[in-house]
């Protein structure tokens, strides 16, 4: 954080999972450097949730909200030196069962008014969050990729709307850069633990977690053969502010963990540090 010391950011997604850990991480930091001259504007949908979940951040000096929709947001007068565009279809109304077609707008429509307004902010950089999912399925047992990898989508998948609006989104950034001039790294971001991950909706982990603690046996959905990486957020959060910060060699990096796990051992570690008595 110290290295965007006098910098104006401007943040999307910053209720989510990634957001908020971005944003507690900066409420640590000025703890540590009290003259740390850092703004941050952040992009919400409802600003009184954000407020009633997040009260130590609002209470700070240092964000300011603005409530609005990733794809029709109303530009603030003001420049923006830098920007996290972390905004996604929210993980409830995917559980729930979003339509294909809104996940794939709000992505990419999103994206494009993200970008428009950069243009006329005058930003300097853009990183994007995008996701592992852009490869496509993966051939059995492969265990690591590379940013080379290229795996195609199914396009005619009526389910692959939040690969192909990742993919349309990442297109988009990298056009508008080409045109206005600005710098832009993308981080496609595989899978994550740590504070505020939903453990009751459709992410593994967390199922896991909620039902060592609170259930009679731990559920597997599945044969548990498929292979995932588990990167926890606070470090995700080092990675991105060190990709916002450095003049990156490349456009794309995947960002997760290196160490991977099936899912059935991961069902067993969490078991075994929760409640080793379950089966």
């Amino acid at each position: 954080w110290s290295e965007l010391d006098g910098e104006t950011i401007f943040v999307t997604g910053g209720s989510g999972f990634f957001g908020t850990a971005l944003l507690y991480s900066l409420l640590e930091a000025k703890k540590i450097r009290l003259d740390l001259n850092i703004k941050v504007t952040v992009l919400t949908r409802n600003i009184s949730a954000f407020k009633l979940n997040n009260p130590s951040l609002v209470e700070s000096n240092f964000i300011e909200l603005l409530e609005g929709n990733v794809v029709n947001f109303n530009f603030p007068n003001q420049k923006f030196s830098k920007i996290f565009h972390l905004a996604t279809t929210s993980a409830s109304e995917t559980f729930k069962g979003e339509d294909q077609h809104r996940k794939y707008k709000t992505l990419v429509d999103g994206t494009e008014r993200v970008l428009q307004f950069a243009v006329k902010c005058n930003a300097d950089k853009i990183l994007f969050t995008s996701s592992g999912v852009v490869y496509g399925e993966f051939p059995e047992g492969m265990k690591a990729v590379k940013e080379s990898y290229s795996g195609g989508l199914d396009t005619s998948s009526a389910l692959s709307a939040l690969a192909q609006g990742k993919r349309g989104a990442e297109f988009l950034i990298s056009s508008y850069a080409d045109k206005y001039g600005f710098d832009y790294v993308i981080a496609r971001c595989f899978s994550f633990v740590g504070p505020f991950l939903p453990l009751n909706l459709h992410y593994a982990i967390g199922n896991f977690v909620f039902e060592a603690l609170h259930k009679d046996i731990i559920e597997i959905k599945g044969d548990g053969k498929p292979f995932r990486s588990y990167l926890d957020v606070n470090d995700l959060t080092v990675w991105l502010l060190r990709m916002m910060t450095t003049k990156c060699n490349h456009s794309v990096y995947n960002v997760g963990s290196d160490q991977a796990v099936s899912i059935l051992n991961l069902a067993k570690k969490i078991r075994n540090i929760i409640s080793p008595s379950k089966e």
